[in-house]
């Protein structure tokens, strides 16, 4: 990743956590459940993360817009939500909203399988900032991803639109910010 992430543990996911026992869905061997993710200290991390969150959200929206804009005041300013885990409430997308719309110049991307939620938050408040790329992700490797409105997309090998190329450079994103890039319509990564 070009640039910092947040994570909470993927087994507190609302759709992964019913994908998961689904053969052939994308969440069926998840990422976020094996390799680093799975050492004692990034377990207690992802949990401490996701108690501040659902303990305080009012809280825990004014500490990121801080602690991001901070982290991000000497570097390029991407920043991914949910290397691990997913969007757990209303409440929680609009509580990432309010920090896109805190910090402009920041892009923001969000990668999300909780299509009821960003539904239902586009049917109420309307679009998206500018800056938030939300890419819906499909639920079943080689097939298309569903459609809300203009929202961007992310496949797993089902050989749609931009092809990832991060597993062709290391595992690297290098130059590429493409999962930023509202204007990229799917993204289709690898199954890994």
């Amino acid at each position: 990743m070009p640039g910092y992430s947040y994570g909470i543990p993927a087994e507190r996911c609302k759709i992964g956590s019913l994908l998961r026992r689904i053969k052939g869905s994308t969440c069926s061997k998840c990422y976020a459940l094996k390799g680093m993710y799975v050492f004692p200290v990034v377990q207690a991390a992802q949990e401490r993360r996701y108690q501040i969150l659902m303990a305080d959200l009012e809280a825990w929206t004014s500490n990121m817009t801080e602690l991001i804009g901070r982290k991000l005041a000497k570097r390029e300013k991407v920043f991914r939500w949910h290397d691990s885990g997913d969007i757990q409430s209303m409440e929680h997308l609009s509580a990432i909203v309010t920090i896109a719309k805190n910090l402009p110049d920041v892009r923001f991307w969000l990668p999300t399988r909780e299509l009821g939620i960003v539904s239902k938050w586009i049917a109420i408040f309307g679009n998206l900032p500018t800056n938030l790329v939300v890419r819906l992700s499909g639920a079943m490797i080689g097939k298309k991803a569903t459609k809300v409105g203009n929202l961007a997309t992310s496949t797993v090998d089902a050989n749609k639109g931009h092809g990832c190329i991060a597993y062709q450079q290391g595992g690297a994103c290098g130059d590429c910010r493409a999962c930023w890039d509202p204007t990229i319509e799917n993204i289709d990564y690898p199954k890994h």
